[in-house]
């Protein structure tokens, strides 16, 4: 019997939709902190009086936009964990379904969808974390660069 990866990602999707939703965020909150950060040195470096009073409004929208990040960084791991957990029920379902005492491939299908739900979480939340903690550093420095208190 060959693993089935198409039939893990279907049997595992409600969990694994969610983190590619998350991981989707994500990606979109680094780009958007990404350009807004740049805006905002841009505009600090060259001194340009005529953007120093959008520099408040581009801290706060960061703010926000990291505040969501952390969210997900810190639940991408439960939400991983759930899958984890119902992929173990499934394998534990099969077993007592089971006639003639299963064996593993009775339980494969189960604990490889609890293995992927484990590693799509943890595959959203590491990268979360690491560009969250990433910006939260630049912004705090080059909002103490611009004398804004956060």
């Amino acid at each position: 019997m060959n693993f089935d990866f198409k039939h893990t990602i279907a049997l595992g999707w409600p969990i694994l939709s969610i983190l590619f939703i998350f991981s989707i965020l994500s990606i979109a909150i680094f780009m958007q902190c990404w350009a807004v950060l740049r805006h905002a040195k841009q505009t600090i470096d060259t001194q340009n009086t005529n953007e120093m009073p959008n520099l408040l409004f581009y801290f706060e929208l960061i703010e926000k936009r990291l505040a969501l990040l952390g969210t997900i960084a810190s639940s991408a791991p439960f939400i991983g964990l759930l899958g984890t957990v119902i992929g173990i029920i499934r394998a534990f379902h099969s077993i007592s379904i089971s006639s003639g005492g299963g064996g593993i491939a009775t339980v494969a299908g189960g604990i490889s969808e609890a293995l992927v739900a484990t590693a799509a979480g943890l595959a959203v939340a590491i990268p979360a974390t690491m560009i969250f903690n990433y910006f939260t550093f630049k912004s705090q420095q080059l909002a103490k660069k611009a004398g804004i208190d956060l």
